[in-house]
């Protein structure tokens, strides 16, 4: 599945969920929760060297069960400001084959090269999902996911966030960029 996000900086999370509901139609909500982040490659680095990303996370929604899942995503480029990939992607039903699967890596001779957490609450209207992810010791900021650069233009007309510095780089490249002294990995509440 082709994937096309941008990311909106400093957002005022509480303005946003204010925004969000007077869309029409209004998007619903679809995931509030914790999400356990591990990233993982070959020790010569070859997927981080493509921009590529091998994800493993535990998804924790707030009054349900966790689940674990996989997804490869390759890197297609960045275009009209916004961030393109293929994306790969595996749910799996609980929370307890994070562990087996980062072992299972480590068999493969993967390393894991980060871990993190963050808060995430998703609202979906039609194909264009808002993503509000708060990590520890940044500002909250809004991940647009949609079928083209155009929704994504439109969705921030209508939220009115055209004013916030927008981005298409990952939270790495962001953390090294605006907050060289974070490092993503370790990053916990």
């Amino acid at each position: 599945m082709k994937e096309i996000e941008r990311k909106i900086l400093e957002i005022d999370k509480r303005k946003l969920f204010s925004r969000i509901k007077t869309l029409k139609p209004r998007p619903r909500k679809i995931f509030e929760g914790k999400v356990t982040i591990r990233y993982f490659d070959f020790p010569d680095g070859r997927i981080r060297k493509k921009r590529d990303l091998l994800r493993l996370r535990v998804i924790s929604p707030k009054g349900a069960k966790p689940f674990t899942e996989l997804v490869y995503k390759t890197y297609l480029g960045i275009k009209k400001g916004c961030k393109y990939f293929d994306e790969l992607e595996f749910p799996i039903p609980g929370s307890q084959d994070f562990e087996r699967l980062t072992k299972f890596f480590a068999q493969l001779g993967l390393k894991k090269t980060v871990e993190y957490e963050k808060k995430r609450t998703l609202y979906a209207q039609g194909k264009v999902h808002f993503e509000i992810d708060e990590h520890p010791k940044i500002p909250a900021f809004l991940e647009i996911e949609a079928p083209s650069p155009q929704h994504i233009e439109k969705a921030i007309r209508q939220l009115g966030l055209e004013n916030h510095e927008q981005t298409a780089e990952s939270i790495g490249e962001l953390l090294k960029r605006k907050y060289p002294k974070i490092s993503l990995n370790g990053l916990k509440f």
